[in-house]
Parts: C-alpha cells; sequence; structure tokens
C-alpha cells in the first residue's frame, strides 16, 4: 500500500531488481524482500483510486485503515513510524541536533533526562571510545592520567593517554584500573597486569 505523485516511477521502481536490492540495504523494505525472494508472479500491483494531490495522505490512510496491507511497515500515511534511517540520515540528524542545537544543551539537573539515571556498562564504553583521541574542551574536568601497562607474561611495558584508553585495549572496566591505584594493589591484576600512573 503506497501512495505516489509519480505512478510510473514508482512502477518503473518495483520492477527494476538493482533498484530493489539498493533499496533493501538501505530501510529493509518487506514488500522490495518478498518481491526478490517469491517473485513478481506472486504479486499484483493495482491503483485503487487517483485523487487531488490535497487528499493524497488523507486517502492513503483510508485504504490503509481498511485493507490493513500484510507489507507495510508504516500504519499511518505520510509518517516515518516504524520505518529505519540510513547510516547517512542519522548522521545528518544528529549532526544537526549537536551542541547549542540540541534542545537539552544547558540544561542541568532535575532538567536534564539523565538526571538520576546510569548510563549502561556497553554505553559508557562507546562514549569512551568516541571521546578517544580529540581534546577536552577547555576547562573540562581533570586532564587525562597517562599511566603504563605492565604485562608480565609478554614483558611488555604500553604507555596509554588515559586508564579509559588502557581499559578499551585491555578489554576491562576503567574502575578495575582506578580501584588498583586507590586500594594501592601489590598483586598483578589477572596475576598478569601492574599498572602504573606517569
Amino acid at each position: 500500500m503506497g501512495s505516489s505523485i509519480n505512478l510510473s516511477l514508482r512502477i518503473k521502481n518495483y520492477f527494476n531488481i538493482s533498484y530493489l536490492k539498493t533499496e533493501i540495504k538501505k530501510n529493509k523494505s518487506m514488500i522490495y524482500k518478498a518481491l526478490l525472494k517469491n517473485g513478481y508472479s506472486k504479486f499484483s500491483l493495482e491503483r485503487i483510486e487517483y485523487c487531488d494531490l490535497a487528499d493524497l495522505i488523507k486517502r492513503e490512510q483510508y485504504y490503509i485503515d481498511l485493507l490493513k496491507p500484510e507489507y507495510n511497515i508504516l500504519k499511518i500515511a505520510g509518517s516515518r513510524l516504524g520505518s529505519i534511517h540510513t547510516i547517512e540520515s542519522r548522521a545528518k540528524i544528529s549532526s544537526s541536533k549537536a551542541g547549542e542545537a540540541n534542545p537539552m544543551f544547558g540544561k542541568k539537573r532535575e532538567l536534564h533526562p539523565m538526571f538520576g539515571k546510569k548510563h549502561l556498562d556497553e554505553t559508557l564504553k562507546k562514549m569512551s571510545e568516541k571521546r578517544l583521541g580529540k581534546p577536552r574542551p577547555e576547562g573540562s574536568g581533570r586532564p587525562s592520567q597517562k599511566i603504563e601497562v605492565i604485562d608480565i607474561k609478554n614483558n611488555t611495558i604500553t604507555l596509554y593517554d588515559s586508564m579509559a584508553a588502557a581499559a578499551i585495549a585491555l578489554d576491562i572496566k576503567r574502575e578495575i584500573i582506578s580501584q588498583f591505584f586507590s586500594k594501592n594493589q601489590k598483586k598483578p591484576y589477572k596475576k598478569r597486569y601492574f599498572f602504573r600512573k606517569i
């Protein structure tokens, strides 16, 4: 089920195999997958109604409600609810809401949506990875603590710009390294690693 102001292009696209394959990679269209899997002989394409452009979305919604089409991801005509943005689209949306353009920019404490909540460990790891190698904004937090990781198994010493960088490299939580220092541990972590601040 769908509406179009350029019906000939819509039909042309449905019968273009390379177009269908490309679109599947972008938006996971159920109808395109079904066409490629089952073949055109299992489907029919019918024009239900011509209407004025001003009534297009209203008439599409009428037929969605009436016929309840199996292959429609979108249940509301003209809406993207249920659809998946491409990587390129997500990048554009993200950059358009960065910094002062973000509606949450400058909101603190109770007004901030993360107030009183904690990020998942996986989210914290991703945030840390994203920040690696980028200079901190002036005046933000403490400077990163450079540390050495001494691997007694391989007899190597590796220098890292921060505890977070070392934690990512070793696939451990940053808190483990921090606790190593705060508890003044004398035994190697996992009987293998010593950490030393530089």
